[in-house]
């Protein structure tokens, strides 16, 4: 089992539509197009977006079949299994940045994909994050959340990779269990009783091995998981 396998067994019942919205930081933009190609392959009709902002699909490859960015054109599209999309709107104001479809869209968007992955939060890339009032967005049609961190955060002043936090205390162990407890931290916008969410702890390539039992002891609402999206490694709790 992979760690993309986990990810599944953890925040999917079975039940689709599967709409995964993913906050903090450090690799949304990687899961989510890591998600898409995972879901793509087992024959799922597959729907990348965000409801914030993300990367422009006109310099930026997320490996789908089609992209759109105007509404009437997505809507007109007719998606097949095994195939994926992205659709998101130009950004006015900054051509490398693409922004949300109108959020009261997603309630007939659901009805036309199996999978749908958002990119639900922004951290400026880096990899975590202390809310603000406006994030994450959490739109009604999401059934499932993926809260991350980076682990290159790990030993690093939290004012230097920690989004919206000014303290020149260092990222360990302690920080993250205060990031978990923050009410704007990590699990900012996860329902308990509506969501099927889990936090995961991305980047164990950049850490030593002897940390991550550590991050296993965490104390949390909601699973941990721990490993490399990119490598699709995951650890094990033991």
């Amino acid at each position: 089992m992979n760690l993309l396998d986990k990810i599944d067994e953890e925040i999917n019942d079975n039940t689709y539509p599967l709409v995964i919205g993913l906050t903090g930081g450090g690799g949304k933009t990687t899961t989510l197009i890591e998600l898409g190609k995972y879901y793509r392959e087992k024959g799922k009709k597959v729907l990348l977006t965000t409801t914030t902002k993300i990367q422009a699909p006109r310099f930026f490859d997320f490996g789908v079949n089609h992209v759109f960015v105007e509404e009437s054109k997505f809507f007109h599209h007719n998606p097949k299994n095994g195939e994926s999309v992205v659709y998101v709107e130009n950004h006015i104001m900054n051509a490398k940045k693409a922004v949300a479809p109108r959020l009261e869209l997603f309630s007939h968007i659901v009805n036309m994909y199996d999978v749908i992955v958002i990119e639900a939060d922004g951290a400026r890339c880096l990899p975590c994050k202390i809310h603000s009032d406006r994030d994450p967005v959490i739109v009604d049609e999401i059934t499932s959340i993926i809260a991350m961190v980076g682990l290159s955060s790990y030993n690093d002043m939290a004012a230097n990779v920690c989004m919206g936090e000014n303290s020149t205390e260092k990222v360990n162990i302690q920080y993250y269990q205060k990031l978990i407890d923050n009410k704007e931290g990590l699990l900012k916008g996860i329902d308990e009783n509506k969501h099927k969410a889990i936090i995961l702890f991305n980047q164990s390539d950049l850490i030593d091995d002897s940390v991550v039992p550590s991050l296993y002891e965490l104390k949390s609402a909601v699973p941990i998981l721990v490993g490399s999206v990119k490598n699709k490694d995951i650890f094990i709790k033991k």
